[in-house]
């Protein structure tokens, strides 16, 4: 009888502390990549309010996965997995707040009125495995 109460305990508390090991790594994902895409849409002018979706007031898991141009791991999980913003008349310096969205594997800015050059340093701008070289970007145009 003991023994069968002790078990129960022991995968109970460990049951408890894989749960809470996966809510903290998905917080994480959630306050960067939120970060990330604020910082972005603050760094860029938007005279056709394509980005008027992006409203960070409400902390909803997954809803900016609903935002424009915004494609998540999982729509129910705020980790960005690509940004498609092309076509949009996006204005500005390119946004060098990507470096936040850490689960980033594609990159989509083409057709906008961005100036200046892509940061020589981009594969370290983006922490994801999949940019840490050049050929690996497949999905990338500016």
């Amino acid at each position: 009888m003991k023994m069968i109460l002790f078990s129960r305990v022991l995968t109970l508390l460990f049951g408890s502390h894989i749960l809470l090991l996966l809510i903290c790594g998905m917080s994480n994902g959630t306050d960067t990549d939120i970060y990330c895409l604020r910082s972005i849409k603050d760094s860029l002018e938007d005279p056709y309010n394509y980005l008027n979706s992006w409203d960070f007031n409400n902390k909803t898991e997954g809803l900016i996965c609903r935002f424009v141009g915004v494609e998540c791991w999982h729509p129910n999980e705020n980790r960005v997995l690509n940004l498609r913003l092309s076509k949009m008349g996006l204005k500005g310096q390119f946004p060098s707040g990507i470096e936040n969205c850490t689960s980033l594997t594609g990159l989509d800015l083409s057709s906008n009125q961005l100036s200046g050059s892509i940061p020589t340093n981009i594969s370290k701008l983006l922490k994801s495995d999949s940019f840490t070289t050049w050929p690996a970007v497949t999905d990338f145009y500016v």
